[in-house]
């Protein structure tokens, strides 16, 4: 799965995600996880403009297997 435009949906309500913002606040890594309300709350300035600071998500991967990592 590739990355979602939070104009084209956003996730649902307390699902944790992959946040990508085009702006450099996390230095050369622009993504982070958050969730929807990081999505809406998370703003900053372009141009005089107040936009939001992440512009794509994409859901997070399934958990790996902990019984894998015990039966070392």
């Amino acid at each position: 799965m590739g990355w979602i435009s939070i104009e084209e949906r956003m996730p649902e309500n307390g699902e944790r995600a992959l946040l990508y913002t085009p702006f450099e606040v996390f230095g050369e890594d622009h993504s982070c996880i958050g969730d929807k309300e990081s999505i809406i709350s998370c703003k900053t300035r372009l141009c005089g403009k107040v936009v939001p600071l992440f512009t794509h998500w994409m859901p997070l991967p399934e958990m790996p297997d902990s019984r894998v990592m015990t039966n070392r």
